[in-house]
């Protein structure tokens, strides 16, 4: 009987499973390429294989298995991994007990319990009719009610408390989870949330982690409601304001049609933006936009698009984004909401297909702050357009695309009259801005070396040797026979498996051998491995078995000059050291041997 991990390894596709996140596109016969979602790249070199089930990023270094993937991108341990991929494709995985991912785990299961009961209570109790009403006014349909999970907290104590007591949860983990409190007098825990619309917040994979509880038009000066209009849930184990965003869970997907992902103020913004039917919506869930957010919407889209409200709060608080994303390498734009809306929820109560055509034809950021800031202005009034230059030079300054700089310069000095020499002087030294942009170019050339993105190796016989070793693991070839410079470790030990007697003929060469580094914990050898297996694969892929095989012919060829120009190289450092201890018959005898050595190279390649 098979553990959970292989039982998972066995079941999971991992093309299907990166997928979800990625946009891969075919590479070859068995492959497929995508932009690294570790690494800032342009040129696909995040590599898939289907039928080795592995992936491997050839900028970066990074890769592995379906368990490595999901660690990386998800942040997730080993254990919370396992349990992750064995709930997606129905393994059942025991959980460990004092363990941090089974106290995460009892805190998702205590959310998701809170939010069903909050549910219910909306959708039967007579105490939520008020909820009920102002869930229609809004013009949320039962649909999206339910999709987003609303709820309500009744006027009581401790109703959730008692019902979680009864259902096996501890005080402790219903203070743990932020739905209770202790009782300012006396002993015991209450309700954290009372008498609120609940609205619940998810990680990206739907789990829920906490809630935003909104106090209901009409309640705010009921003297049973404590706290501010929204209250969110405390930080927890789960739940960490600043890394979480409202809706990531049905953004993540939509954003893959898209190409990009639409960031709002408020988590009603991203509801009414499902109900007009637009899904790649996030809200920072009123907090100012953080790196750590910014970096969850990496994962998916390169393109960040902002609709914040359009009073001065919102121009500043997109600003600040604008800035953190272009830090980041997001492609910044923004969406201008007409005059009278001031956020996307009320455009969409008012007309569902103005927010559709207003997503459809965002605008580059730049074009959207200079309309912002010239509204009301008068250009041919100086003081207006130091005020104008204020808000526009700063951001120009940002722009690291020498193209896009370039271009955004030129409008900035046509709008204010004045050179562009200017313009430039004014925001710095041109010669900072220009070793600003040729650093991120350089970290472009170096994730676009090679065909297709691929980082080749640093000399032409490590690339030869990687080849090899992979059409050998791949079966296309047998052990290569060079020995040397080129031999690495990962070679040794492939040898002693190939020619071990436990070797299963039946299994492929490549699964025996990467099962075998996995049991010795060799996760170096493995990623070594990985990568000299994918990178034959792309490069042998579109080539018939008998085409390949001059092929490899040519890379031992490769690796036979290299072996004589080291060994000539030899020669040579022998000869100067033998001139400086003045011994003239080894340096004969040397020079004998070099130039021997280097004719009969030179007969070789003619």
């Amino acid at each position: 009987m098979l553990d959970p991990k292989d039982e998972i390894k066995q079941k999971v596709d991992l093309v299907e499973l990166i997928g979800e996140s990625l946009t891969l596109k075919p590479a070859g016969a068995h492959g497929f390429k995508a932009n690294c979602p570790f690494h800032g790249e342009k040129t696909p070199s995040f590599h898939v294989s289907s039928d080795r089930q592995i992936w491997h990023c050839f900028g970066c270094g990074e890769g592995g298995d379906c368990f490595s993937f999901i660690m990386k991108m998800e942040g997730m341990d080993f254990s919370e991994a396992l349990l992750h991929l064995g709930q997606k494709v129905g393994v059942e995985v025991k959980r460990l007990s004092t363990t941090h991912g089974n106290i995460k785990q009892r805190l998702f299961e205590i959310n998701a319990f809170a939010e069903r009961f909050y549910r219910k209570v909306l959708e039967q109790s007579p105490v939520a009719e008020t909820a009920r009403a102002y869930v229609k006014n809004r013009g949320i349909p039962p649909e999206l009610s339910e999709r987003f999970g609303l709820g309500y907290a009744a006027d009581q104590w401790d109703a959730l408390t008692q019902l979680l007591l009864k259902r096996g949860f501890s005080e402790s983990e219903i203070i743990a989870a932020g739905l209770g409190q202790k009782r300012k007098s006396g002993s015991g825990t209450i309700d954290r949330f009372r008498s609120r619309l609940m609205v619940p917040l998810r990680d990206q994979h739907g789990n829920t982690v906490g809630f935003t509880g909104r106090v209901l038009p009409g309640l705010a000066d009921d003297k049973n409601v404590e706290g501010p209009k929204y209250m969110n849930s405390p930080e927890t184990a789960v739940y960490h304001k600043g890394q979480l965003l409202y809706g990531l869970e049905f953004a993540k997907r939509a954003s893959k049609e898209h190409k990009q992902m639409i960031v709002v103020e408020g988590n009603l913004d991203v509801i009414a933006s499902h109900k007009a039917g637009v899904e790649h919506a996030v809200a920072s869930s009123g907090t100012a936009l953080t790196p750590e957010q910014l970096q969850l919407i990496g994962r998916y889209v390169k393109t960040v698009v902002f609709c914040f409200d359009r009073d001065a709060a919102g121009l500043q608080a997109a600003k600040r984004g604008v800035t953190i994303a272009r830090s980041l390498g997001f492609d910044a734009r923004a969406i201008v909401l007409p005059e009278g809306a001031k956020d996307p929820d009320e455009l969409v109560q008012r007309d569902p297909s103005a927010w559709r055509e207003l997503c459809a034809r965002s605008v580059p950021f730049m074009e959207y702050l200079i309309g912002r800031v010239t509204e009301g202005k008068n250009l041919a009034d100086v003081d207006d357009k130091r005020l104008i230059a204020q808000e526009l030079l700063p951001a120009l300054a940002e722009i690291k695309d020498p193209v896009e700089y370039a271009h955004w310069e030129m409008v900035v000095a046509d709008l204010l009259g004045i050179e562009q020499s200017q313009i430039r002087r004014s925001i710095g030294q041109r010669s900072q801005l220009q070793d600003d942009r040729g650093k991120q170019g350089s970290r472009d050339d170096i994730h676009s070396q090679g065909t297709g993105g691929v980082s080749k190796p640093r000399t032409k016989a490590a690339r030869a040797w990687l080849l090899l070793l992979g059409a050998w693991v791949n079966g296309l070839c047998d052990p290569p026979t060079h020995s040397g410079a080129t031999v690495d470790e990962l070679y040794t030990v492939a040898k002693e498996v190939y020619t071990s007697h436990s070797y299963a003929p039946k299994q492929p060469f490549f699964s025996r051998l990467r099962e075998h580094l996995a049991r010795q914990g060799r996760d170096d050898l493995v990623s070594r491995l990985d990568e000299a297996s994918l990178f034959a694969q792309m490069t042998f892929s579109d080539l018939s078995p008998l085409a390949v095989q001059p092929q490899l012919k040519s890379l031992e060829e490769v690796l036979k000059n290299e072996q004589a120009r080291a060994a000539r190289q030899t020669l040579a450092q022998k000869i100067r050291q033998a001139e400086l201890a003045g011994d003239h018959e080894a340096v004969e005898r040397l020079i004998v041997e070099f130039t021997y050595g280097k004719k009969e190279g030179d007969e070789k390649k003619g």
